[in-house]
């Protein structure tokens, strides 16, 4: 990163964050999880209905990569059968909040 006529060096949690949202369908996931209220959870199958095209294995993988960087919270119900819900962390829920605004500035005409 350039801040004036320097270089800064990513931090490590930085580089991580950013590598992490890179990977394919990981924003997308994000975007799906951000509900009206923080408290929202999504069923796994809730979560590929809003995100088309998505296969399970790929899912099931962003969603476990998601939850070991601190972006997603997979909640164990102790039901029969077994209930698992994702949601947004604080912190995923003020990054996917980023992605939303980054969203709109990207489909805002350009001034010139």
């Amino acid at each position: 990163m350039t801040v004036g006529n320097r270089s800064t060096p990513l931090t490590r949690a930085e580089s991580d964050l950013l590598q992490t949202l890179s990977a394919r369908w990981a924003m997308h996931i994000l975007l799906a999880l951000r509900a009206s209220h923080d408290s929202a959870r999504f069923r796994f199958s809730e979560i590929q209905d809003r995100v088309t095209g998505i296969s399970n294995r790929v899912l099931s993988g962003r969603l476990a990569d998601l939850e070991n960087n601190g972006l997603v919270s997979r909640d164990v119900a102790a039901t029969r059968p077994v209930s698992i819900t994702y949601r947004l962390t604080d912190h995923g829920q003020q990054v996917a909040g980023v992605l939303s605004r980054l969203r709109k500035v990207a489909g805002s005409p350009v001034d010139t």
